[in-house]
């Protein structure tokens, strides 16, 4: 039994909060596919330009404030909200968040869109999180 056997609300409010903390924004092939056909960059300039390699893993660079390359300051949203990552497509959704509900709470904390929105099942819940 879980906190979220009846389901979960989520609606991205597009605040940016999850994009301007510490941490990695993983790339999986699928997302490089994605992010060449929608956003209009080519694999060489993201190589060169936006990835980088932690522990042999392919993850966005940051600005050098820790938040993510693509989080445009200036009008609140991210660069290529169509063509984002699994990891961003996904959120809150993560097995990190779900694990417990006290991890659960203290997200949405920092979350608005949390407890809003679009209803997601208990299946829907269980496939997502999987996909990272």
């Amino acid at each position: 039994m879980s906190f979220y056997d009846g389901g979960i609300r989520f609606e991205c409010k597009k605040c940016g909060n999850c994009c301007n903390v510490q941490g990695y924004v993983f790339i999986f092939p699928q997302d490089l596919d994605r992010l060449v056909e929608k956003s209009g960059i080519t694999l060489e300039e993201l190589q060169c330009t936006y990835l980088s390699t932690v522990d042999g893993y392919t993850v966005f660079r940051d600005r050098g404030d820790g938040a993510c390359i693509f989080w445009d300051p200036i009008v609140k949203g991210c660069k290529i909200y169509e063509a984002r990552p699994t990891q961003c497509r996904t959120y809150p959704v993560w097995k990190t968040l779900l694990y417990k509900k006290a991890k659960w709470d203290e997200e949405t904390q920092t979350c608005p869109g949390i407890g809003s929105g679009k209803l997601y099942t208990f299946e829907e819940i269980e496939e997502l999180k999987n996909k990272l």
